[in-house]
């Protein structure tokens, strides 16, 4: 992870000399920097800098060390998750004539190339048998694979303390101060100053965010939702104030039914709802200078921001609250986006697919902010990370850290605008402000130890999910009730990885 002062010295001149920009996403990342809240820096590991579109031409191979691995094998372990594809961008058996699939066989086979590498992938039984399959391979002493991608909850917080991982920190040729790696996983699951986990543009994040149907917003005669959001204005009281105004009874039978009548939003309540709570810029678990982890619940802002996401999600009529007990009702709308009868809607990013052949005129907006005030819009990554078994031999660690530095660098110039710019935003988005929208979103991934590492009974990241499907209004009676009990649980996990020996 870390480098000489020659080796950044190198890079920075190369940064300087780059010559032109390779990839259409720059620009028009660069437009979405240049909007009043977009972030100033990499807060969430995708937002492009000057220095970085700089340097676009230039090919990681020019950094990196040159190295022959003698056809060493670089193995991913990849738990399948067909309702949201946390793989993709990681591995492809072959060329298919698709884009994306594609643009992920080439970038790999590029690596292959350079470093006389063979990158391959290993296939878990389910979207959660990560832990189980790692244990079982440590404890054999049998690795199926040089690095883990695990689920984004599931299993995460046991890797850790159960010293069936190692620190990424000791693998050489990873920068992860470069934009290709998001930054808040480094920051916010850094516990006892541990890197467990890393995530990055060696895969795809699956955000959640907003579809709204522009044919209903015209005929309502609302604002214009992109012009709110580069103003800055795009909030959780103005999505309310939006979506209270499309209500409509249209069978005229006194009741709202989600099956005949108008809502003005739609939000899946079985896992979501803590991705409001993020949009308003806030986390559930803080870390000191130690690595120590404090629960970050009762906040005045917190308190503030879980009344207005009750308010929207329960207050009248406006929102039809979707849940259920399997994949296809908890995870996806029950009101079609083409049937007209919703004003705004909440996908995940990978979802938005479903919409390719839809009519509806349709448009993508980032989840809202907390008011005016705040910097930037915000959301969270569902998307799983990449752990390094602890047992891994030591004369891999050079292989693994190039490959993956590689891999992560040419995902993010080679792999990611072909899945953003072509697959989403020339085929499925209707407009060059969704395009903006889009840029916005995933610019701004964050990771929460509370969310990502829940232990015991303790899910301070999921807790707002359990009190708005209770429909429980008194949130700090709610928490007050288990702070002590969520303390103890992350003093218990803190003392377990801070005593381990790697």
């Amino acid at each position: 992870m870390k480098k000489s002062k020659n080796f950044k010295k190198m890079f920075i001149l190369l940064l300087v000399i780059a010559a032109g920009v390779i990839s259409i996403s720059c620009s028009e990342s660069q437009n979405a920097k240049n909007a009043p809240d977009a972030p100033e820096n990499n807060a969430g590991g995708g937002a492009e800098s000057d220095d970085a579109e700089a340097a676009a031409g230039t090919s990681i191979f020019d950094v990196l060390p040159a190295n022959n691995f003698g056809e060493a094998d670089f193995i991913v372990y990849i738990p399948p998750n067909p309702d949201s594809p946390v793989d993709k961008g990681t591995f492809v058996e072959a060329l298919t004539g698709e884009a994306f699939n594609d643009a992920v066989f080439n970038r790999n086979r590029r690596v292959e190339d350079q470093y006389n590498v063979k990158i391959s992938a290993v296939y878990g039984a389910s979207w959660d048998s990560a832990l189980g399959d790692l244990k079982k391979d440590v404890n054999s002493g049998g690795l199926r694979a040089d690095v883990y991608f695990t689920h984004v909850i599931n299993g995460v917080a046991a890797m850790a303390s159960d010293g069936l991982l190692r620190s990424w920190d000791a693998v050489p040729h990873l920068d992860f101060t470069q934009l290709w790696w998001n930054q808040t996983i480094i920051k916010n699951l850094n516990i006892a100053n541990k890197t467990f986990y890393t995530a990055g543009s060696m895969s795809i994040h699956d955000p959640l965010l907003l579809v709204f149907n522009k044919d209903l917003l015209r005929d309502l005669g609302l604002e214009d939702p992109y012009a709110l959001v580069r103003g800055g204005k795009w909030t959780l009281d103005k999505l309310s104030e939006m979506a209270t105004a499309a209500i409509k009874d249209l069978n005229g039978d006194g009741k709202m039914d989600y099956k005949d009548d108008q809502f003005g939003l739609e939000y899946g309540i079985q896992w979501q709802s803590p991705a409001l709570m993020y949009a308003c810029d806030e986390i559930s678990v803080t870390l000191n200078g130690e690595g120590y982890p404090a629960i970050d619940l009762l906040s005045p802002k917190k308190i503030d921001a879980y009344e207005k996401i009750f308010n929207l999600l329960w207050d009248g009529d406006k929102t039809y609250c979707f849940v259920g007990n399997t994949t296809e009702t908890a995870n996806h709308p029950h009101i079609k986006t083409d049937s007209g009868r919703i004003l705004f809607c909440q996908y995940n990013l990978f979802t938005v697919e479903n919409l390719r052949a839809t009519e509806v005129e349709y448009g993508i907006l980032p989840l809202p902010k907390f008011n005016g005030d705040q910097k930037s819009y915000m959301t969270n990554s569902w998307t799983g990370m990449y752990g390094l078994p602890s047992i891994i031999d030591e004369g891999k660690l050079g292989m693994v850290g190039t490959v993956m530095e590689a891999m992560s660098a040419l995902g993010h110039t080679d792999v990611i605008p072909v899945y953003y710019d072509i697959l989403l935003k020339e085929k499925l988005t209707r407009d060059e402000d969704s395009r903006e929208m889009l840029d916005i979103i995933l610019s701004t991934m964050v990771f929460d130890l509370g969310l990502n590492f829940q232990t015991g009974s303790s899910q301070p990241g999921f807790f707002i999910a359990d009190l708005i499907k209770g429909k429980k209004a008194n949130y700090v009676s709610e928490v007050e009730k288990t702070i002590n009990k969520m303390e103890s649980d992350y003093e218990k996990l803190y003392n377990k990885i801070a005593g381990l020996d790697n």
